[in-house]
Order: structure tokens, then sequence, then C-alpha cells
């Protein structure tokens, strides 16, 4: 390869099969000993890789264009409220593919602590099923020692 040809990713001719692949700041990869069938599926293999990789890129390029959009949205609503002599705590929370993001704004005391509830950073109340089965069991309970007397 000419040293014009380096960072150039080789574009395949009509019929023909590259015999390197260029792969971003690596090295360039000599594939000329492979026959041309395992060659062209080595290059389908790669360029189905390069568009499932533009292709997570793009959402969570989404992600963030719509968490950026959302915080901005929220803290110009706290802002107003704020401005117009009222109290106001906001919180939010979201999880998508860039990961878990927890917003708490506002001019109260509750705002200014940052923590979130437990159910709002996703946690789950146990207490309803702890006391429905203790109900199972103490009637089974009740049951067993009935059925014996």
């Amino acid at each position: 390869m000419s040293n014009s040809d380096q960072g150039r990713n080789i574009v395949p001719q009509a019929g023909r099969t590259p015999s390197t692949v260029t792969l971003g700041a690596l090295p360039t990869i000599d594939l000329s000993f492979l026959p041309e069938a395992e060659r062209n599926a080595l290059m389908t293999g790669y360029a189905q890789g390069v568009i499932d990789v533009a292709k997570k890129a793009h959402e969570l390029h989404v992600d963030v264009g719509v968490l950026k959009a959302t915080l901005d949205q929220l803290a110009h609503t706290t802002r107003e409220v704020s401005d117009g002599g009222n109290a106001v705590t906001v919180s939010h929370t979201q999880t998508t593919k860039i990961g878990r993001t927890e917003i708490k704004m506002g001019n109260t005391e509750e705002a200014k602590t940052g923590r979130m509830t437990s159910s709002q950073v996703g946690d789950r109340n146990w207490t309803p099923y702890y006391i429905f089965a203790g109900i199972v069991a103490v009637v089974l309970i009740a049951f067993l020692f009935a059925g014996h007397h």
C-alpha cells in the first residue's frame, strides 16, 4: 500500500475483494493469503460490525438529546415557578441506554437535600408482600392446629 493510501479504508472495486483492511487507527491487516470467498465473508462481517457500531452511536446520541431536552425543560419550569415566588420541588428519574439518571431540583429544603425517595430511585417496597406472607402463614398454622384437634 502506498503512503497516500494509508489512513483510508480500501473501497472494493467491482468484482474484486480487497486484500487489505484498514481498521481505523490500527495498522492495516493483510488478507491476501485468504481465498477471495473468505475475504468476502470477512469484509461482510466487518461492514456489518461498522454498521452496528454506527447504529448504537446514533441511539446513544438520541438518548443524550432527549435527556438534555428534559433537563432544560425541567430547569426552565422550576425557574419560572421559583421566580413567581412559589416553592417548587421537581424530581425526575429516567432509565435509558446510557444509564439511569435521577434529577431533583427546586427551591425547597427537600430539593436542596438532593435525596430521592426509595420509590423514585426504583426500590420496590416489599412490606405488603411480607404482610401478605405473614397472614398466609398464620392461616396455615391455624388450619393445621384445627385439623389435629
